[in-house]
């Protein structure tokens, strides 16, 4: 039945869920499942397991309170450490904005303070620059560049940040290892740093900050990078009777509605039994039926599953729904998910959040301690635990709407300042990380509401969602604020953007352009000016004709001997041709507009370092304006080199040029003429607690006098 579900390849449907995530022109795209040990997240305990929510030692949750006291310390602090972060805040519109009076909390933080642009890592996504964040080094030193990452020997493309294992289980069912993430970063954590050395540190869902790490001093809630129960990013559900079949869409499946009178049923897939080797097989879901009634009436929809019924309304969302999911007679899974109907009346249509990790029982270890997820859930209730939060997928199938995605971000952002401010008020800390990602997330969705050049720019949607992102910024604002009002006076108060923001308003084949210009080759096809691949991952090049290639972003890559598979370049030979492609690249021009489409091409020598070996051979910077195709990110070639972007994901910054993309820096301490870069912030903060810098960071103290 699951069978037509599963359009990729086992070992390619995660690197198929970031695509859809992350690259232009997703809706349409191949949506995975999770297939392979290599692209799924899994675990659970037996069901005879203790409940991982009981407190350790038989220490009751609200007694630990989540507020780690300090072991014999080496560290001699001046104060304490506090660091915001916001993913993707745009400097330019936070100026234009203090200037306006509107946000009154950062601008009093410059008046006392400082307030710069944050240089960033190259190339300017989130897994780079957050590494970069997290580790105090460069890319070369800490391997993170892409969201994906290709196999040189054979040229197939995997996520670039790390991979995920499946749960084993023994042959009477039973589990035999849990399943664990194994990330290609290299490097500690700056905090990792600080409690070796006695400083007790909160880190709240810091982006790419995954797995969690162990802490002896502090605790850890992780965020971006957790991936749902079926291992992907964030695939969501969608029920309609305007739907004709079942069928996997970009980020989401959607499930036709037969209604019999009434009612109608659907059986939806749930966790993954790890003892069905590939994806497409039978039995390699768990599988649930849900019966929905609609009251056309009072345009309202009955929910039954299969541990509870609950009723909502049209323009409502249902609370929190659990789920038990029965593996193996040994090996149950638990998770959470909600509803919320779009349609009851004449039409039907709902929506459904992924299937999540219950915080309580997690399917994968997703904090430090292992009971924290579950403390917070104690705490405030049943909360999002996916780490790509917001769900952009669904925004751009239209399985949810404008209004809804921004009453969702409003309503996120608001729980995730509740757990913050409320460990600031417990205590007990030398250092603490919070960080929101709506400001990234609204902004790639409703920028072209704010750019009259982009493709879907109307004035009607401008009225009404032009100011989307301004009003995240506010958020952003107002918790900075409450966070000043819980500060001591010999606090140290840091708030920054891993980067900035750019209008996306043409796609660039790369690919396809490598080929005009002779150097990718297109099996069975000899005229470099008509050839045309259609296939996806790297597949259907003629390696032994060809002398560069691209995949993901931003990146370009030789096909050098000795590296790669089929190699053909010489590496005598390799910086000439670089050299040569990168000057041909920032020649190259819009020819409707006469633009450059790149402001800067960087090369491999940008990136020195313990983990270089995995850098590109050459970066694109783009030009405001253009991006990367999703046809590039994947890796194929369609015939033109150019493409509107009439995607909703109107706003990017993966392969701008970094030197024009800088983040945010705010500090209540004056940093003088120090120009702020990315890998500078734990470094500042060890000095703030009088511990010691690790010898390979790469980052200076900002308040150094």
């Amino acid at each position: 039945m699951r069978d037509r579900l599963h359009l990729v390849s086992g070992e390619l449907l995660c690197v198929a869920a970031l695509i859809a995530t992350f690259a232009f022109a997703g809706c349409g795209a191949e949506q995975p499942d999770a297939g392979s040990p290599r692209a799924t997240e899994e675990t659970a305990r037996p069901a005879d397991a203790p409940d991982s929510s009981s407190p350790p030692n038989g220490e009751s949750a609200e007694a630990r309170g989540g507020a780690p006291t300090r072991s014999d310390a080496s560290i001699d602090p001046k104060g304490r450490v506090i660091i915001l972060g916001f993913d993707g805040v745009e400097p330019s519109i936070v100026e234009s904005m203090m200037a306006a009076g509107e946000l009154p909390n950062l601008a009093k933080i410059r008046e006392g303070g400082t307030f710069k642009p944050l240089s960033t890592a190259n190339p300017p996504q989130s897994p780079t620059a957050w590494s970069s964040f997290t580790t105090c080094k460069s890319p070369g030193n800490h391997g993170v560049y892409d969201f994906l990452r290709r196999t040189a020997s054979n040229y197939l493309p995997g996520v670039g940040f790390g991979s995920a294992q499946h749960a084993t289980l023994s042959a009477d069912g039973s589990l035999q290892q849990p399943a664990r993430f194994e990330s290609i970063r290299k490097g500690d954590s700056f905090w990792l740093a600080a409690d070796r050395q006695g400083a007790r540190c909160k880190l709240l869902v810091v982006p790419f900050a995954f797995p969690a790490e162990d802490l002896s001093q502090g605790c850890m809630l992780c965020g971006l990078g957790v991936p749902d129960l079926r291992g992907t990013t964030s695939t969501f559900y969608s029920f309609s009777d305007e739907y004709t079949k079942e069928e996997s869409v970009s980020g989401g499946i959607q499930f036709p509605l037969a209604f019999a009178g009434d009612t109608a049923k659907v059986t939806v897939p749930g966790a993954r039994n790890p003892l069905v080797r590939r994806s497409s097989e039978p039995g390699a879901y768990t599988e649930a039926e849900l019966t929905f009634t609609v009251d056309r009436d009072a345009r309202a929809v009955e929910i039954a599953l299969p541990s509870e019924t609950v009723t909502v309304k049209e323009g409502e969302w249902t609370k929190w729904v659990e789920w038990t999911f029965e593996v193996t007679p040994k090996f149950t899974v638990n998770a959470i998910s909600r509803f919320y109907v779009l349609q009851a009346g004449e039409h039907v249509k709902v929506y459904m959040a992924c299937l999540q990790f219950d915080p309580r029982n997690p399917y994968m270890r997703m904090s430090t301690p292992p009971t924290y997820s579950g403390e917070i859930a104690d705490r405030f209730g049943l909360y999002k635990t996916i780490g790509w939060i917001y769900d952009t997928h669904a925004l751009r199938q239209d399985a949810l709407m404008e209004d809804t995605f921004l009453e969702d971000a409003e309503q996120t952002m608001a729980f995730r300042e509740k757990v913050a401010l409320d460990e600031l008020d417990r205590g007990e800390f030398d250092m603490l990380v919070a960080a929101w990602t709506a400001t990234d997330r609204v902004a790639h969705l409703f920028w072209r509401f704010r750019d009259p050049k982009h493709p879907l720019y109307t004035e009607e949607g401008a009225k009404k969602y032009g100011r989307a992102v301004e009003d995240t910024y506010v958020r952003m604002d107002q918790i900075v604020g409450k966070v000043m009002e819980r500060m001591q006076e010999d606090d140290l108060l840091m708030i920054m953007s891993d980067h900035g923001f750019h209008s996306f308003r043409t796609g660039f084949n790369v690919n396809t352009w490598l080929i005009r210009n002779g150097y990718l080759a297109v099996k069975g096809q000899i005229d470099a000016a008509t050839a045309v691949n259609n296939e996806a991952y790297l597949q259907g090049y003629d390696w032994a004709s060809s002398k560069a290639y691209s995949l993901g972003l931003g990146s370009i890559f030789l096909n050098l001997k000795g590296r790669e598979g089929q190699g053909t370049v010489d590496p005598a030979e390799a910086d000439a041709l670089i050299e040569e492609i990168r000057q041909k690249l920032l020649a190259v021009t819009n020819p409707d507009t006469g633009e450059n489409v790149f402001s800067a091409v960087y090369t491999r020598a940008e990136y020195k370092g313990v983990a270089s070996e995995d850098a590109p051979d050459i970066q694109l910077g783009y030009a405001e304006g253009y991006q990367s195709t999703k046809d590039t990110v994947k890796g194929s070639a369609p015939a033109g080199l150019f493409e509107p972007n009439t995607d909703k994901w109107s706003g990017e910054h993966a392969s701008s040029d970094v030197a024009l993309t800088p983040g945010i820096f705010f500090s209540n301490r004056s940093i003088g003429d120090a120009e702020p870069h990315i890998v500078d912030l734990g470094v500042t903060a060890l000095h703030y607690l009088g511990a010691e810098v690790p010898s390979d960071f790469e980052g200076k103290n900002l308040l150094a006098e």
